[in-house]
């Protein structure tokens, strides 16, 4: 894939395509769902995907259960490591984190799925920002903010990290169209650019 060259809504509209066929690839809602509510948040839940990165919240299971997801996902040929951590964020209170990452695609990096454990309260608060992100995401915001994010791609292929919430917030809540005021904002939000 020649990256430079593709315009950023072909690029996310292929990261969609095969982020639906990844979740099918490694049943990720076969396993998940005799665990509870599964719900996907972030770039793949508002579609304005521009790097190989999929996120969801689970409700709250213990450590056991986790690791038992983990080692089912972990017998798909194409996951190569799943990552185990404990939250250490007030943001994300007992939260418990899984990431599979999975050799796919042509992207300069592999896809990886973000599988965060939380209360289904904390999942609650989480998501009313994004619910509102998508209701105001007209065809002109999704456009922006696609070029937008395409243009701060770093040298390891993806946005900077933990920017992906302040660019919706930038773009939809603030209004802002243009891009240095878009990136000063981020970095007035404790965004590293680099």
């Amino acid at each position: 894939m020649n990256e430079p060259h593709i315009d950023p809504l072909e690029r996310s509209a292929l990261l969609r395509q095969e982020a639906d066929f990844i979740l099918q690839k490694v049943r990720l809602y076969e396993i998940l769902g005799p665990y509870g509510r599964i719900v996907p948040t972030g770039s793949y839940y508002l579609d304005v995907m521009i790097y190989p990165d999929i996120d969801l919240y689970i409700s709250q299971v213990s450590v056991e259960d986790l690791f038992a997801i983990g080692a089912q996902l972990a017998t798909c040929d194409m996951v190569y490591e799943v990552v185990f951590a404990k939250s250490e964020t007030a943001e994300l209170p007992g939260g418990l984190y899984l990431k599979p990452r999975i050799r796919f695609g042509g992207w300069g990096r592999p896809w990886k799925i973000d599988i965060w454990s939380l209360e289904d309260r904390v999942i609650d608060e989480k998501m009313a920002d994004m619910l509102r992100f998508k209701q105001h995401m007209t065809a002109e915001v999704k456009g922006r903010i696609l070029r937008y994010k395409y243009s701060i791609l770093t040298e390891s292929h993806r946005t900077p990290m933990y920017s992906g919430y302040y660019v919706c917030r930038a773009f939809i809540d603030e209004g802002l169209t243009d891009f240095e005021e878009v990136t000063q904002y981020l970095v007035e939000h404790g965004i590293r650019m680099s």
